[in-house]
């Protein structure tokens, strides 16, 4: 009589007495420091799609996610730090968006406009404030911008292109900044434009036009628009968001 079990050497729970493989077997694999169970999938395929989720104690809710991976975590009375391979990282110390390489990450906020009925996004405003090493605040502000809807998308914006464009108003050392030059530049209306959570729900490659015709252009309209503000962290300095706002008129389609 023939015994099931695993019969795979290279398998955690391998049964040697077992002479019918019945499909139980699970194999471990370390990929970034990270041991993962499989059952009948080849390891050299797996590619990691881990991220790192952040948890506020004050609202009892998952707040924010990292797309860096450490080892472990690890708290003092007054630092939280993380580990990493042989590197140990402090965390809101040093250059922002320094982690475990030299290599800066983006830091980016997704607002989010909801409207009852379909309006035409006119403007997007934002209010920044841009210290540096110093504590020095700087003429300058956001680095990139990305709006979108459920069918429209305007590409990564970098505001280095469209500074001469852009509207200021200083409060204090606070800039008010004012930016009304943006439309679809989808290759095609409709088209899937963003890739999943594990790549930061970015814009897709080769679905945005940049040499888009100015009459196939369309002014961005839906019920709702997601307006994506991003720092690149490459300057060392730090960016304060105190606030953004849309102007919207009311569609008349």
């Amino acid at each position: 009589m023939a015994t099931t079990g695993c019969t795979s050497p290279k398998a955690a729970n391998y049964n040697p007495a077992a002479t019918q493989d019945d499909g139980s077997c699970i194999f471990l694999e370390k990929i970034g420091g990270v041991c993962y169970a499989f059952q009948d999938v080849d390891q050299s395929q797996v590619v990691d799609e881990s991220y790192t989720l952040s948890y506020s104690l004050l609202g009892k809710d998952w707040v924010f996610f990292h797309d860096f991976i450490p080892d472990f975590y690890f708290s003092t009375k007054t630092q939280l730090y993380n580990l990493k391979g042989s590197q140990i990282y402090q965390h809101h110390a040093g250059n922002p968006g320094i982690y475990h390489d030299a290599n800066p990450r983006s830091f980016f906020v997704d607002v989010i406009f909801n409207a009852e009925t379909e309006m035409i996004l006119n403007s997007v405003s934002w209010l920044t404030e841009v210290l540096n090493q110093n504590g020095e605040a700087e003429f300058s502000t956001l680095t990139h911008i990305t709006i979108w809807n459920n069918q429209q998308c305007t590409g990564r914006i970098a505001i280095a292109d469209i500074w001469d464009q852009l509207q200021y108003q200083v409060r204090k050392t606070q800039g008010l900044w004012n930016f009304d030059s943006f439309r679809d530049m989808l290759v095609s209306y409709g088209t899937k434009f963003l890739l999943d959570i594990f790549h930061n729900f970015a814009v897709a490659p080769n679905v945005i036009n940049a040499n888009k015709p100015w009459f196939d252009q369309d002014l961005l309209h839906d019920n709702y628009f997601v307006i994506r503000l991003e720092f690149d962290n490459t300057s060392g300095n730090q960016l304060i968001l105190h606030g953004a706002d849309i102007d919207a008129s009311k569609s008349p389609r």
